[in-house]
């Protein structure tokens, strides 16, 4: 704790810091700065843009000139590589150092930017480079909330050091104080800095018709021309139209908007929109712009040879750079994206068309964002953004020191919510939501490091548990409201007459109706499966009978989809000259075929002629249709005895004919239902009372099962197979230990260590197909590793936890071919033939999972074997996926 003697040589440090800024700290950063002069653990969370970054180079500045260390981690390796250009330029190059997994750079420097996954790895090892840290920065802590990082996001302030100092700095959430207090009960006392306020205000505005509208006067205005006087002038009005972006950014231009991040959600909208952009003319650039942007762009790409730029059809990169515009995606080449980063921030580059991934951490702020859309695909479907994406989005715009206001931009659609608008932008902050769960490696390391008890106490008191015990509180209360409920109709219930006859009356009848729904519940099943079945047997030509009215009686198969055999489709042409895709569901007895037809060449977009020649011929076969489905008997109904049964003991009950059952039946009802409610609440709140540690020790219980842990004199310890698993950080983690171990990988070479392993970690967007490979020992490696994944599965599943193995065999051959010595151009042309989407992104960014991985099995592998993998490492880093192409 700072003294008061201390405070002279505080003042002296923050204006030693403060020097050059050029502007006043704002009064949450004064506060901020107080806390760590007291030496407190802080948690900042404030909008973006706001200036939190400069908390944490404050921490490191105290660090340094206290003669400690501070490590600055990050989420992702593009923000580190940012921060460390960043932090060299403050505070000289000497004392900044990087760490990234694949990439060091004076590792041993007072202050270390990394990825929060190398500062995990160094607290198991106990890395002597923990000794003298004080403290450490967590930029974008709210990334604990993200699913498949937020883990190791835990890890840390879990299990480092309590003398170290934690300073997380966190976009605006609606739940601070909560994470404050878990932080403060895991770490000691902590500081909450809470700011809203924007140092550059954002106007919310919505182009329609070629002007900019406040959203929330827009839709103000049309609320109010829902009813009344306006209602004529609206019906009248026609809808938005979609705006043409060339259009949109000519009124940006206009209205001295740009630099403008002009985001579309789709990899392919943004080359698309440069490609567009570039066809329209447009150039944003002056001839001296143009100039310093292509010889930045010659100078950075200098080392990547001639075909994989050929491959990467770099020219056109180039092109659009020099025009002012530019493409964003995590499909594009690293250095590509790395290239657009820093000619945008230069002020070069005026308008990059975006997909929301550069919204995630990296600096590059905008005069203006624009949104083309407010909602995006989430993997099942299109849905509006939250709050917490379009925040993040908008953050973008409004540079500070630059600019008086920032300025975001929705283009105006046919079937924009602008009420659902107006709620986006009147909730800028987000609730946060751990999702932490302990896994295998981490169980290893922290039952070797604490051993089983402490291990289970310090799970218990994660971020994820603290929110659940929150919870249980309030949970708790409404089992007591609706127990007090349920006693109350209890009460009313006997007052009424009711006893233990009748609770025996009623659950019969509860029974008979659980009878009856399981039974129409199999009858159904079992005409699906035979609808299934007849549907698998049908080709294209076949006319069949569909048993749905509104589709007619007959119909023409024209393409038949048994991909998935589970839901097989038909698109057929039906007598009424409609055409469309046919699912189980659509009808409502099996398809009888009833002839055949040939069908015209090109038959996917058939003519007037062609339906109206099909339909005839369709017309002189009805007859035949309704004979046949007249006299297909069909699959016969399952009937169960057991519903008759219940119905006479239903019958024979005394109360069957008690005149005053429907009010006792009604009043029981009520009575079961408040019953039902507190048994499901109580099982809740059991099940999630303690819930992680009793997880924790169900895969303790299997590490000791498969020999990872054993007990030694008493103890519960690691064994070689344990330390060997402790040492590699994926979520595949048990699955490869287990190949190790197994020796399912021994023997192969290099391309085709490389291969297996990318069936592991590296998968392709979408599903493909993909032909076995012709190496004998490559073949069975692959197969010994599926059968590898079924027993893991089982073992998971017969110890109730999660499956976790997860293989798919799209990527393989690229990483094979390019370990092999492939060129960039041949990889991603193969990959398009065999139905893989691949992009030189994705490439790039798989072939460092797989780096990562491989690197791990170098360290804990059998020797031979840990020989392969660091060869199999230096073969996929060359060209494009070198690190300084990052």
């Amino acid at each position: 704790m700072t003294t008061s003697s201390d405070r002279p040589q505080a003042d002296h440090l923050l204006e030693d810091f403060l020097t050059g800024e050029g502007f006043s700290p704002d009064p949450f950063q004064l506060e901020a700065f107080s806390a760590l002069d007291a030496g407190r653990n802080l948690l900042v969370s404030a909008p973006t843009g706001s200036g939190k970054t400069l908390v944490g180079e404050y921490a490191a500045h105290r660090a340094l000139a206290g003669g400690g260390r501070c490590f600055y981690t990050t989420p992702i390796k593009a923000l580190s590589n940012q921060k460390f250009r960043q932090f060299r330029t403050r505070f000289g190059p000497e004392n900044v150092g990087l760490l990234t997994g694949d990439h060091s750079i004076d590792a041993d420097a007072p202050i270390v930017v990394m990825t929060t996954e190398v500062l995990r790895n160094m607290i198991y090892s106990g890395s002597s480079a923990l000794h003298d840290l004080d403290c450490v920065v967590m930029d974008e802590i709210h990334y604990l909330g993200d699913r498949s990082r937020g883990v190791v996001w835990e890890e840390i302030i879990l299990t480092l050091d309590p003398a170290v100092r934690l300073v997380g700095l966190s976009a605006t959430l609606s739940n601070t104080d909560e994470l404050g207090d878990w932080i403060t009960e895991i770490r000691g006392d902590t500081a909450v800095v809470l700011s809203e306020h924007r140092p550059v205000p954002l106007a919310h505005m919505l182009y329609t018709d070629g002007d900019l509208i406040p959203i929330r006067a827009a839709a103000d205005q049309r609320r109010r021309s829902r009813s009344g006087y306006h209602e004529e002038r609206v019906t009248a009005r026609p809808r938005a139209q979609w705006a043409r972006r060339q259009d949109v950014i000519e009124k940006l231009d206009d209205e001295r908007l740009l630099p403008a991040i002009y985001f579309v959600f789709s990899r392919a909208g943004c080359d698309g929109a440069v490609a567009q952009m570039r066809r329209a003319r447009l150039r944003l650039t002056t001839g001296e712009e143009a100039r310093r942007i292509a010889s930045h762009v010659d100078a950075a790409c200098a080392e990547v040879p001639q075909h994989d730029l050929d491959a990467l059809d770099f020219t056109s990169f180039r092109a659009g750079l020099v025009n002012g515009l530019a493409a964003h995606h995590a499909g594009m080449l690293p250095l590509f994206r790395t290239i657009v980063e820093e000619l945008f921030s230069a002020g070069l580059i005026k308008v990059v068309f975006a997909t929301e991934t550069l919204a995630l951490g990296i600096h590059m702020p905008a005069r203006a964002v624009v949104l083309e859309k407010t909602t995006k695909f989430n993997g099942d479907t299109h849905a509006m953004l939250t709050s917490a994406e379009y925040s993040q989005i908008t953050g973008r715009a409004g540079r500070r020191g630059i600019d008086t206001k920032g300025t975001a931009v929705v283009l105006d659609q046919p079937d924009l919510d602008l009420d659902a608008l107006s709620a986006l932008v009147d909730t800028p902050r987000f609730p946060l939501h751990s999702a932490f769960a302990p896994d295998y490696s981490m169980a290893v390391n922290l039952v070797e490091q604490l051993g089983v008890e402490e291990a289970t106490i310090l799970i218990g008191r994660s971020f994820a548990q603290f929110q659940t015990d929150r919870t249980l509180v309030s949970r708790s209360r409404a089992i007591e409201r609706r127990s007090d409920e349920r006693d109350r109709m209890r009460a009313s219930l006997e007052e009424a007459g009711g006893d233990e006859d009748l609770d025996e009356y009623m659950g019969l009848r509860a029974e008979l109706s659980r009878l009856e729904r399981k039974a129409e519940k199999s009858n159904r099943d079992d005409r699906l499966a035979s609808v299934r079945a007849a549907m698998l047997k049908q080709t294209a030509g076949s006319v069949i009978t569909v048993g749905r009215k509104r589709f007619g009686m007959v119909a023409t198969v024209l393409q038949v989809r048994t991909d998935i055999q589970s839901d097989p489709a038909l698109l057929c042409l039906t007598d009424t000259g409609w055409t469309g895709w046919l699912r189980q569901n659509d009808f409502a007895s099996p398809p009888i075929p009833v002839g055949r037809v040939d069908l015209p060449k090109g038959r996917r977009k058939l003519d007037g002629r062609a339906k109206r020649a099909l339909v005839q011929r369709m017309e002189h076969l009805r007859g035949k249709a309704k004979g046949r489905m007249k006299n297909a008997g069909g699959k016969p109904v399952r009937k169960d005895p057991r519903i008759a049964a219940a119905r006479r003991a239903l019958r024979q009950h005394p109360l069957h004919e008690d005149p005053r059952m429907d009010k006792l039946a009604r009043l029981h009802e009520r009575w079961a239902h408040a019953d039902a409610d507190v048994a499901a609440l109580t099982a809740e709140v059991d099940a999630d009372a303690d819930s992680l540690a009793r997880r924790f020790r169900r895969i303790v219980d299997l590490l000791r099962h498969l020999g990872y842990l054993e007990k030694v004199d008493g103890v519960l310890r690691a064994t070689d197979a344990g330390r060997l698993l402790a040492g590699v950080h994926t979520e595949q983690d048990l699955f490869v230990a287990e190949c190790l171990r197994r020796g399912v990988w021994r023997g192969l070479d290099a391309a085709g260590l490389a291969a297996v392993v990318t069936t592991v970690v590296a998968h392709p967007r979408t599903d493909s197909a993909v032909r076995e490979p012709s190496d004998d020992t490559l073949r069975a490696a692959l197969a010994e590793t599926e059968r590898v994944a079924g027993d893991v599965a089982e073992i998971e599943r017969a110890h109730r936890l999660p499956t976790t193995p997860d293989l798919d065999a799209g990527l393989a051959p690229v990483m094979h071919h390019w370990v092999s010595g492939g060129a960039l151009a041949s990889i991603l042309a193969a990959s398009w033939q065999e139905g893989v989407e691949l992009t030189a992104g994705d490439f790039v960014r798989s072939a460092r999972l797989v780096v990562d991985v491989l690197a791990q099995v170098g360290q804990v592998a059998e020797p031979e074997l840990a020989r392969t993998a660091r060869s199999a490492v230096g073969s996929l880093r060359r060209g494009v996926v070198l690190d300084h192409m990052a």
